[in-house]
């Protein structure tokens, strides 16, 4: 059985480079150096990637969906594809996210549980 697809495109905040007026004055600031000497940041697998509220959405109508009608789905992550790859699926017509994707059937944005059926039916 094939399965759903949805594109999403998540994104990373970053809170590295942020600072407040309380942190700026916190000790571990003004310590210089010496008080994160054995800190790194590390990203890939550690670091936390966020959903825009429309696609958690889309990701939510598709889970929930497919849990109903006994349907397999796959979230495709654009922001971990490569270049080559965000071409080619734009140069197939995906333009806007999120796209929800069946066999050679599309829906933009947040579908409902009738496009969703329309999807997989015909």
């Amino acid at each position: 059985m094939e399965k759903i697809k949805i594109y999403v495109h998540s994104f990373n905040i970053s809170t590295l480079d942020f600072v407040d007026k309380e942190g700026a004055q916190h000790a571990c600031a003004q310590a210089g150096s010496t008080a994160f000497s054995g800190l790194k940041h590390y990203p890939s697998s550690m670091d936390n990637r966020y959903f825009s509220d429309k696609e958690r959405d889309a990701l939510t109508a598709v889970e929930n969906f497919c849990k109903k009608k006994g349907y397999e789905f796959e979230v495709i992550d654009l922001a971990e594809k490569g270049f080559l790859t965000k071409m080619r699926l734009r140069l197939k017509g995906l333009t806007n996210l999120p796209t929800i994707s069946f066999q050679k059937k599309v829906v933009h944005g947040v579908a409902t549980e009738d496009a969703l059926e329309k999807l997989v039916t015909t």
